[in-house]
């Protein structure tokens, strides 16, 4: 019996949005849908935009790349993109919510203004839900497609002072149920992506001994790598596993599966 896993994985002839995919993980995942074949519709902030859409342009000289910038904490803005990417041909196949508000530069739980708060959950909650219900009325009419949320361990086990982040990743994974049981339906897989520590540039300017001890506090001894991540996103949104939806895949180097870190004694 012969069993064809390269055809499942190509995404030739598709089109991919990647929300937040001017840098780090995102473009690394926008990166991977070009190899797999696709027409990738990369987003961000206009500075990082043009850098990366450079970025690509010159690593796949063939590939099409749309890039877009808008505000996902404004529902409007939101609307007027998905209609200019209409309007332009470019509605996609597949979502990659991907961008976050990280939650970071308020004082904890407490003193946190109640803006502050809404502007994380205004990102991640609603800026994703919007285009996922957009996305999904498209492919609704289409006849399928896929959505992948990128979470994270956060939204099931709280990073101290960091509570707007961790109430907006819990909110994703419940978000994702909900529309991986409405949408399935219509063959619109839903899917998310839980992760744990991810490597970016950050990890070579951490202050003396602070990377030792999180190898050390995660059971596979190592951040996940961009590629690790962007391999497994290919994987939710392909049709290689059609009845795998609703799903939270675990991508977090066993830290979920530990009731302590290594170097704290019970």
């Amino acid at each position: 019996m012969k069993i064809d896993t390269t055809a499942y994985l190509s995404f030739a002839g598709k089109t991919v949005l990647v929300t937040g995919s001017s840098r780090n993980l995102g473009l690394t995942i926008a990166a991977a849908f070009i190899e797999a074949g696709a027409r990738v519709i990369i987003h961000g902030s206009e500075a990082n935009l043009k850098t990366a859409h450079t970025q690509l342009q010159e690593a796949y000289p063939e590939a099409e790349i749309h890039p877009i910038s808008f505000d996902l904490g404004d529902p409007s803005a939101i609307d007027a993109a998905f209609d200019s990417l209409a309007s332009d041909g470019w509605m996609p196949d597949v979502l990659i919510n991907n961008a976050a508000h990280l939650g970071l530069g308020e004082s904890g739980f407490l003193e946190q203004s109640p803006e502050f708060f809404r502007e994380v959950l205004e990102v991640n909650v609603f800026g994703a839900f919007r285009c996922a219900q957009i996305v999904a009325q498209h492919l609704q009419a289409k006849g399928g497609g896929a959505i992948v949320n990128i979470s994270s361990l956060a939204g099931q086990q709280g990073i101290y002072g960091r509570s707007a982040y961790n109430v907006s990743k819990a909110a994703l994974d419940g978000m994702t149920r909900a529309m991986a049981q409405e949408l399935s339906g219509d063959g619109v897989r839903v899917n998310s992506l839980v992760l744990g520590y991810v490597w970016t540039e950050r990890w070579n300017h951490l202050a003396e001994g602070v990377e030792d001890q999180r190898r050390k506090n995660v059971p596979s001894a190592a951040p996940s790598s961009q590629e690790e991540i962007a391999r497994t996103t290919l994987f939710l949104a392909s049709e290689s596993a059609p009845t795998l939806v609703g799903a939270q895949v675990v991508l977090d180097g066993g830290m979920g599966i530990q009731q302590l870190p290594q170097d704290v004694g019970v």
